[in-house]
């Protein structure tokens, strides 16, 4: 939201180089800031949404959360720097083309594209208690209203899990939830159990998916989004 004019006007021009309400937004990553012809800096800027996705690999189109999820996987959790198209175009190679053009990627294909690379990689029928046991990351086919939906699992509590959600970036679902949701599928690659377990509950993915929240799949409301709610004169 742009500041009123008759404000910006008093407004010293620093406060409204680093401000978020901006004409311009200002570009992930940094922002280079010129106060003068030598003195000026860079002001590192994230965005709300660009901290859900610092973990997690974002969705390009519709139909690609399967190669986003794993290369989440692969990138976050396995220390191999794949990104949506490298996943994409090699499960496309590696797959049943027909298949693919008519339903989309599934979790044999994931599998085919990682054996081709010499990983192995399995689904199994587990709980959401033995992946807590486990403490391996994997990927999960979850069912949001008929819509169908490939999510990483992260980490795991006693009461949420912590999903890189390729749509969506992290979040934190409750395990009912989720169990409704899931259909029991964990997908996840094997004989690297210890790189997996380490980077199982990271640190850095907790810092940006903190606990305390009583709507776990919703974000507070921003200042203006709240300065807005409010009743009109003579309503209360």
């Amino acid at each position: 939201m742009r500041a009123p004019l008759r404000l910006a006007r008093w407004l010293p021009a620093a406060l409204l180089a680093t401000a978020g309400c901006t004409a311009m937004p200002l570009p992930e990553g940094g922002n280079v800031t010129n106060f003068s012809p030598t003195l000026n800096f860079t002001v590192p800027v994230t965005s709300l949404i660009g901290r859900r996705f610092e973990t997690v690999v974002r969705q390009q189109y519709d139909f690609s959360c399967g190669s986003a999820a794993l290369a989440t996987l692969l990138r976050f959790h396995y220390d191999d720097p794949q990104n949506e198209q490298s996943v994409f175009l090699g499960m496309f190679r590696d797959g049943d083309q027909a298949q693919i053009r008519r339903l989309g990627f599934s979790l044999l294909d994931m599998k085919r594209y990682l054996a081709a690379r010499g990983i192995a990689a399995d689904g199994f029928k587990v709980s959401a208690a033995q992946i807590a046991r486990a403490r391996v990351p994997g990927i999960a086919l979850i069912d949001f209203d008929g819509y169908r939906h490939f999510v990483v699992v992260k980490g795991i509590d006693d009461q949420t899990l912590l999903l890189g959600d390729p749509s969506l970036g992290l979040r934190r679902e409750t395990i009912g939830r989720f169990a409704k949701q899931w259909n029991g599928v964990f997908f996840i690659i094997s004989g690297r159990d210890a790189v997996g377990q380490s980077h199982f509950n990271m640190p850095v993915d907790l810092a940006r998916a903190p606990h305390g929240r009583p709507f776990l799949p919703a974000d507070p409301l921003e200042s203006a989004q709240l300065a807005l709610t409010r009743p009109r004169l003579g309503e209360f």
